[in-house]
């Protein structure tokens, strides 16, 4: 009887561990992330009260089977669903309190406006960086924050790309069919060549450096073209790690002397 008690359980969290993981993936819609999380921790729950129930040492288990080490995504989960029924408030009513995580949307927004698009899990790490005065904000939060700035027509809002990554959109984009297709080949890593653009796009070399050059024109996209890197077209607004070899201030060091090499002009 222990057994089943103890797979069940250990299945149900390593179940939870790898939503989580696809979630952060982008994989996975926020809707369906919530309603699955909701069932897989009400899940966990029932079993650990039905172990204390039965006497076993829910503790020493949880140790033994080193569920912290194996699935921490899923043990962070846990704790938070366990202490997330109000955020720490402060004070503030909860219109105020989005109010202010509002704002330090449109800040982290203006800052990276340049970009015209930046990786959801990356806005979501800056805006708590600028909301100190609240010890605990969810990513849940931050959506909300980033859903109630976008109605308000302030920012076009969270945006999702070719293969599932989630993007926040800074400013009105208005990509030609061609460049978003090219965007939304370089969601998952961050960049790409024009040999790959040739090669998935099945385009004429020219017509593909015609459209990165658009994007870099637009700001969008840094060329680095070296032969050591084949020649990429990098996407800072789509991925915080350039590449597992480059130097990220390198890249934004690039992507400062275009902008300063060319003249100005909109998108």
């Amino acid at each position: 009887m222990h057994d089943h008690i103890h797979q069940e359980l250990y299945a149900s969290i390593a179940t939870l561990d790898q939503l989580k993981k696809m979630y952060d993936l982008g994989a996975v819609d926020i809707r369906s992330f919530q309603r699955e999380s909701d069932a897989l921790v009400s899940e966990v729950k029932g079993h650990l009260d039905e172990m204390r129930r039965m006497g076993i040492d829910v503790g020493g288990f949880m140790a033994q089977q080193r569920i912290l080490d194996e699935f921490p995504d899923a043990a962070g989960l846990i704790e938070f669903y366990q202490n997330r029924a109000r955020p720490v408030l402060d004070g503030y009513t909860m219109d105020e309190y989005y109010d202010h995580l509002g704002l330090a949307v449109l800040d982290v927004a203006t800052t990276h406006s340049a970009k015209g698009l930046m990786g959801l899990a990356d806005l979501i790490v800056e805006v708590v960086n600028r909301v100190p005065q609240f010890k605990s904000v969810s990513y849940n939060d931050v959506i909300e924050a980033v859903n109630r700035v976008a109605e308000n027509g302030l920012i076009p809002g969270i945006r999702t790309l070719r293969g599932g990554v989630k993007v926040v959109e800074l400013r009105p984009l208005e990509l030609r069919g061609d460049q978003s297709d090219v965007v939304n080949l370089a969601a998952t890593k961050g960049y790409t060549s024009v040999e790959e653009v040739m090669m998935e796009l099945k385009w004429s070399e020219d017509h593909a450096r015609q459209v990165l050059s658009s994007l870099v024109d637009a700001g969008m996209a840094v060329a680095d073209i070296r032969f050591s890197t084949g020649g990429r077209y990098y996407f800072p607004g789509l991925h915080h790690k350039a590449s597992d070899k480059e130097d990220h201030h390198e890249i934004l060091d690039r992507r400062r002397n275009n902008r300063e090499s060319r003249p100005a002009h909109g998108l």
